[in-house]
């Protein structure tokens, strides 16, 4: 009995850490303009050569859908644009290397072109 008590405690204490890796940063009220003007984050260095960013859209207000894709350092374009909505979760994908270390930054503009000015909150992992 405590051999099994032991290697489940141990089993947990090995897992947890898998769940623990993600370093999410909130963004909160970032005015998405109409006629699709862009909005930024802060660059944020990668932690890991994973090649993606998570994107999780928490709120919107006066919108319904906004688009983000992700830029590196020298605001150069490093994955297509992806369509999200209250609620979704993305994986926004590096369409050209990003190494560990270098800064990145998720660039964010209103889906409607000719809506009002919008407002977005969330938070993404920049891994």
């Amino acid at each position: 009995m405590k051999k099994k008590i032991v290697a489940g405690v141990l089993g947990l204490t090995l897992l947890m850490p898998l769940g623990a890796g993600a370093a999410y940063k909130s963004y909160t009220g970032y005015v998405l303009g109409s006629h699709s003007t862009n909005n930024y984050t802060s660059y944020h260095t990668k932690g890991t050569s994973n090649q993606h960013i998570m994107n999780t859209v928490e709120n919107f207000q006066n919108a319904s859908s906004a688009n983000f894709w992700a830029q590196r350092s020298g605001a150069d374009t490093v994955s297509s644009k992806y369509n999200q909505k209250k609620g979704n979760t993305t994986k926004i994908k590096f369409d050209d290397t990003v190494n560990k270390g270098k800064q990145v930054r998720l660039a964010m503009e209103n889906a409607n072109w000719w809506g009002s000015r919008a407002f977005v909150a969330g938070r993404a992992d920049f891994r």
